[in-house]
């Protein structure tokens, strides 16, 4: 019964304190779980992958398998676990809009919100840019832990740097889909 109580802090904490939407909220999730030992840093990054395909909002599929994966292998316990998880991170959400709903012309106008946001929006970006370097250390230099540099380049695998620099360009500057581009990622990935 614990294990569902600190499932439910954890992130309920996680959709409190999340602003910027799924790709911030990355680092912050990461922190909790592979932090607390819940889920290895290498199958987190696979949790985000899928649910960044699959539809939806990236905490509340991530939750959902966390909670599953914490509280199984019993298929009720992980249904708990997933219900709890996924109940826990959208939660704050819903409060808050029904509170700024309320009220959305007053925050609307108000100086002391537009000054909160336009603070939170240097955090925002740190938060996501803590996610590509996730995502990089877990991609690019797989199973270096917190080694130094030298132990990186040890571990530095070439194939999926240049991909990640190919479909960065493809992307950015010749304005390729996202569709077409997770289609090709997809297919370079079944070969490599």
């Amino acid at each position: 019964m614990m294990l569902y109580w600190e499932l439910c802090m954890v992130f309920f904490k996680i959709g409190l304190f999340s602003f910027g939407g799924g790709l911030a909220m990355i680092s912050i999730i990461e922190q909790e779980v592979v932090g607390r030992g819940w889920i290895p840093a290498a199958e987190y990054a696979r949790i985000i992958t899928i649910s960044q395909i699959t539809p939806g909002p990236i905490a509340v599929n991530t939750a959902t398998y966390v909670g599953a994966r914490v509280c199984g292998p019993e298929f009720w316990h992980a249904l708990l676990g997933s219900f709890v998880a996924t109940f826990s991170v959208s939660l704050p959400s819903f409060i808050l809009v029904a509170i700024v709903a309320r009220s959305f012309k007053k925050f609307n106008a108000s100086l002391a919100v537009q000054g909160i946001l336009s603070g939170l929006r240097p955090a925002v970006i740190a938060l996501m840019l803590t996610a590509v370097f996730f995502f990089m250390k877990v991609t690019c230099f797989p199973g270096t832990g917190s080694g130094g540099l030298e132990l990186m380049l040890g571990h530095f695998k070439f194939w999926p740097t240049l991909l990640t620099a190919l479909l960065f360009y493809l992307h950015y500057f010749r304005n390729l889909g996202a569709i077409p581009l997770m289609l090709l990622a997809g297919c370079a990935g079944f070969i490599m």
